[in-house]
C-alpha cells in the first residue's frame, strides 16, 4: 500500500484539528468561492441539506481541514458558470449522490442530497461512489479536484 494514503490521512487529521480550534467569526469566504475559507484547499464534495433553518442549502466540504462552507447552488464550483450545469447519476440508484457536471469547463463535482438519505457523509460517500466517477470520466468530464485519499503513488 502506498505511503501517500497514510500521509493524506495524517494531514487531514492534523489540519482538521487546527481548523476546529479556530473561531468561526474570524473566517471569511475567499474571492474564489470554490476554495476553503479556512485553508484554501479544494472541496471533496458538496452536500445539500434537507433540514435546518434553510433547507436545500449547499455546503462544500474541504478535502484537507474538513471545514464546511456555504456555496450558491446551480453554480459550477470550478468556473462559476451557471448555464451549462446538469446532474448525472447512476440509473436505478436512489439518487443520494450525483455528479454535477459543467459543460463550460468540462469538470464535475459530487453532490450529496440529504433529502434522499439523511446519513450521507461527504467523505465516506465520495469514496463509496467511485462507479459514478468512472461513469462521468468516461463521458468526458474531469473531476474538479482530486480526493487526497485516492492519491496512490
Amino acid at each position: 500500500m502506498s505511503a501517500a494514503l497514510f500521509i493524506a490521512t495524517a494531514l487531514q487529521a492534523y489540519f482538521t484539528c487546527i481548523a476546529a480550534g479556530l473561531e468561526a467569526s474570524t473566517q471569511r469566504l475567499l474571492p474564489e468561492r470554490g476554495l476553503c475559507p479556512c485553508c484554501g484547499s479544494t472541496p471533496v464534495t458538496g452536500l445539500v441539506t434537507a433540514s435546518g433553518q434553510v433547507p436545500r442549502t449547499r455546503y462544500l466540504y474541504c478535502s484537507l481541514c474538513s471545514t464546511a462552507w456555504n456555496h450558491v447552488r446551480a453554480v459550477c464550483i470550478t468556473c462559476g458558470d451557471s448555464r451549462t450545469l446538469s446532474l448525472k447519476g447512476i440509473e436505478g440508484d436512489p439518487g443520494a449522490v450525483k455528479a454535477e457536471t459543467c459543460d463550460a469547463c468540462h469538470t464535475y463535482a459530487k453532490m450529496l442530497y440529504q433529502a434522499k438519505d439523511m446519513e450521507v457523509d461527504p467523505y465516506a460517500d465520495d469514496l463509496a461512489t467511485l462507479g459514478l466517477d468512472l461513469m462521468v470520466a468516461e463521458a468526458g468530464w474531469a473531476r474538479h479536484a482530486p480526493n487526497p485519499l485516492l492519491l496512490v503513488g
